[in-house]
């Protein structure tokens, strides 16, 4: 029950994150979304951009104009925050000049402003009081909490631009507000250091505000008044002056509240950020020291609950409304999904797997859109997903994004793993699940797999940093290898490395260190540290992390990095043989941002041939397919994107003959290249033959594997699914799904994924694939017997009609048959003789037996032997 009941909680991001670049040249202050559901971005020099809810500009205005020509010896102005002002379709910024500005949101023109603040408004919220009513509040650099409180929005508005303008902008003063029936401003005395966040709580009529200062790091405090009798009659009956009942000189402190007017709430290094939730009666804050806090709005004395995780200051706090979860964001661009009830992690998104660069500068969450919004370096968008509490009968593979599958050969199964840290074992033949353990790895996913020649020991790694052996036979676990150091990074891949007659498995990821560990026995026991050796890739390696690993017998070992460089080492002697870097090359020009090495293949029969062919093929950088020579100083033979969109591919495979490449992109697609002759004798300016391209996923392909027994091609994805597809583009069916298929029979599969988009053929597959290709040509006759099972029953008169037609010429017939497989017409029919089913002839015993007919109404002339 404690099982599923956590499983029921887990939620994820759509990741990879769409990224573009912004227009912004400083850093981005604000993000939110309009009424029309676009984005609007305001960055600190003033500029202001509009976005569509996809990350596609629509517009950006400089809204000061001051800056607009502004030599380089003059003072600019500068934007300390934003807030929008939905309700009458107005845009609020904070200036360093002491000023609040108002902004038509339709035509980003200036409206009004408010001169002669005594401080700078460093953060703003906005927030309706009632029918009428506004408050916009602001926090300074002396601590100070300011409110205005506006009645007859509406009126005031236009009031103010009755005012006498400055600049060409009406402007109204702070001194006017004295005078102002429908304005009343309070300033309070709240922090001893500048205010990082301030929010106007209409639920509880009362107004939070966050700083530094750890004795005063969080209040939450009354608006306007003392809410107790006692001390208001004794503010009434001390004030001479009945017309100022909230004073606020020109000298000296601002007032503070009374102590029964606010909640202090201490919290080491302060408070940088916070959210509020009525509904869950919670309180989160996060600051310097890199801990989120939950506490109850009226318990400041001791926090609720603590979680820990975050490796750098947090600077995004953000409840998910109608839900029990929080998100978080700190500094260094990480994001956390978080379990308020729990009290765990549900999931943490590392800024290099989301493609997001840079530190954080703001976020914002649209709980409409189901959008998170991130901005540091570019720009970044994911999407939020909501999981389905289903555990058993979800129709999917996997209840958690899928990272890897394999094909295991020898017991013709398929291995899965997945997020959820479940290793999964389907029946090829059948799609049906046959084996199955949870918590792998724990409670951390399990990121990569690989199985050794043998097909009978299988090697996962997990986000634990731990690497583990599996018996493929019964799925037990043989021995967990963990790195022997304080804090191990988690593993993004793993390979076997044969070295001579000895055998290792390499394991990389987070760090650039390459971790090689020897075969161990069965009999290690559970839990055992090891000091893995690495070769020189500390200080002659990767620039970043590394992402994939290969190994070429009988000594070589190749690695890609997110740094978009392939490394070329050697196993015996420990050392880098060459850096194969093509992010800078013209070649790979165009496209895509993303630098990330997926995936590499050495391509063993040109192993040989050693100079004049290209020997491994990489995916990436920047979108495209690369094909190297590895030996000398590695020479780039050839590269090709896979579509216009230089989608970048997550995972590749090749056939047992390596004339074919089969791949997977970002966005659900597939791809299958025939690259028998390809880069085989030369450079290449030309893409291979793309012989055919289908979408078989709605979301990114994570593992493309060809299953060498059959022409059939599995695929994983982040859609939680595992499928399994012909060459041609047919769908198999889905592994788990409720309707087992029967894989020598076309008829049992679905033929087509009703939830993807249909197939387009690149090509004359047929033809162009199977021609010369080992892995699909010894099906040809399999598969032309198989189609003759759709056909209906052969009648008496047919059979006679062709058989006196074909008696003309039959031993020519009969020559032509010995020597090709069986044609099939264009209708992909065949004719009525061909269609007779093929019965073997077995020896039959001479004694017969005198049969039962009562016996079970069976057929009197079957003879039982």
């Amino acid at each position: 029950m404690e099982e599923h009941f956590l499983k029921s909680k887990e939620t994820s991001l759509l990741y990879p994150s769409r990224v573009t670049e912004t227009p912004h040249k400083e850093p981005l202050l604000y993000i939110s979304s309009t009424v029309d559901g676009n984005i609007i971005c305001v960055g600190q020099d003033g500029l202001v951009s509009i976005w569509t809810r996809n990350l596609t500009l629509s517009k950006s205005s400089l809204i000061l104009d001051e800056n607009e020509n502004k030599r380089q010896y003059r003072k600019m102005k500068w934007v300390s925050d934003s807030i929008l002002m939905p309700h009458y379709n107005k845009l609020i910024i904070g200036t360093c000049d002491r000023e609040i500005r108002l902004y038509e949101l339709s035509t980003l023109e200036p409206y009004c402003q408010i001169i002669g603040l005594e401080t700078m408004p460093l953060c703003l919220d906005y927030s309706v009081r009632g029918e009428g009513e506004c408050v916009i509040s602001y926090g300074d650099e002396q601590g100070c909490v300011n409110v205005l409180l506006i009645n007859s929005v509406a009126e005031s508005l236009r009031n103010w631009t009755k005012c006498p303008a400055v600049e060409e902008i009406p402007t109204v003063s702070m001194d006017a507000f004295n005078d102002s029936e429908n304005i009343t401003f309070i300033r309070w005395k709240v922090h001893n250091d500048w205010v990082t966040k301030i929010q106007y709580i209409h639920s509880v009529e009362s107004i939070i505000s966050s700083s530094n200062d750890e004795s005063t790091a969080l209040v939450i405090g009354c608006v306007s008044r003392t809410k107790n009798v006692k001390h208001r009659l004794k503010t009434l009956m001390g004030s001479t002056d009945s017309q100022n009942k909230f004073p606020t000189p020109a000298s000296g402190s601002p007032p503070k509240r009374f102590q029964c007017d606010e909640s202090v709430f201490k919290v080491y290094k302060g408070v940088k950020t916070f959210d509020y939730c009525k509904e869950n009666n919670i309180l989160v804050t996060g600051g310097l020291d890199r801990k989120i806090r939950l506490w109850n709005p009226y318990i400041p004395g001791w926090a609720v609950g603590t979680l820990p995780g975050h490796t750098s200051p947090i600077g995004f706090l953000g409840i998910v409304h109608q839900s029990t979860k929080i998100l978080s964001v700190s500094l260094d661009s990480t994001i956390k999904v978080w379990d308020i009830e729990v009290h765990s992690c549900l999931l943490t998104i590392i800024p290099k797997v989301a493609q997001i660069r840079g530190e954080m500068e703001v976020c914002y969450f649209s709980p409409d859109l189901q959008s998170f919004y991130v901005a540091a370096e570019s720009f970044a968008l994911l999407r939020f997903q909501h999981k389905r509490n289903q555990i058993r009968d979800s129709g999917m593979s996997h209840n958690e994004p899928v990272f890897c599958c394999q094909y295991n050969k020898q017991f013709q199964q398929a291995v899965s793993c997945s997020e959820g840290s479940a290793i999964k074992v389907w029946n090829l033949k059948n799609g049906q699940l046959d084996m199955e353990v949870c918590k792998a790895h724990g409670e951390t996913a399990v990121t990569c797999m690989t199985l050794d020649a043998s097909g009978k020991r299988l090697i996962t790694g997990g986000r634990d940093g731990s690497l583990k052996k599996w018996d493929s036979c019964t799925l037990g676990c043989m021995c967990t290898i963990k790195q022997a150091t304080s804090a191990a990074d988690e593993v993004l891949a793993c390979t076997y490395a044969d070295i001579y007659s000895n055998r290792y498995f390499v394991s990389v990821g987070w760090g650039s260190k390459i971790n090689i560990f020897p075969e161990l026995n069965d009999n290690i026991p559970e839990g055992s540290n090891f000091q893995p050796d690495w070769i020189e890739s500390v200080e002659k390696g990767h620039r970043d992390d590394i992402s994939c690993v290969a190994s070429c017998p009988p000594h070589f070992l190749a690695t890609g990095g997110f740094d978009g460089d392939v490394l070329i080492w050697n196993l015996v002697l420990g050392c880098l043989c060459c850096r194969l870097s093509a992010a800078s090359r013209a070649a790979v020009k165009g496209g895509t941002e993303d630098l990330t090495i997926n995936k590499i293949i050495f391509l063993l029969p040109r192993m040989e041939r050693k100079k004049t062919t290209a020997t491994l093929v990489a995916s990436g950088p920047r979108g495209y397919v690369t094909l190297w020579n590895i030996f000398g100083q590695g020479k780039l033979f050839a590269s090709f994107s896979s579509s216009k969109e230089k989608t970048t591919i997550s995972d590749m495979a090749v056939s047992d003959s390596y004339s074919l490449l089969c791949a997977g992109d970002q966005k659900g697609s597939l791809y299958i290249w025939n690259i028998a002759e390809y880069a085989a004798h030369g450079l290449e300016d030309k893409p291979p033959p793309l012989l055919q391209t289908w979408r078989a996923h709605d979301r990114s392909i994570t593992s493309v594997a060809l299953v060498s027994d059959y022409p059939l091609l599995l695929t994983s994805s982040l859609d939680c699914s595992v499928k399994l597809w012909s060459l041609e583009g047919e769908y198999v069916g889905m592994f788990g799904q409720k309707e087992p298929w029967n894989i020598e029979e076309k008829s049992s599969w679905k033929q087509f994924d009703p939830n993807i988009s249909s197939v387009h053929d690149c090509g004359n597959f047929g033809q162009q694939s199977l021609q010369g290709n080992s892995f699909a040509s010894d099906w040809k006759f399999k598969k032309t017997i198989q189609d003759t099972s759709t056909l209906k029953l052969a009648r008496n008169d047919d059979i006679s009609e062709e058989m006196k037609q074909s008696q003309k010429s039959r031993f020519q017939h009969r020559q032509a048959c010995q020597s090709k497989p069986i044609q099939q017409y264009a209708s992909r029919g065949m004719t009525t003789y061909h269609a007779l089913p093929l019965c073997e002839l077995a020896n039959v015993s001479t004694v017969f037996h005198k049969p039962n007919i009562a016996a079970e109404l069976k057929d009197p002339f079957h003879l039982e032997v």
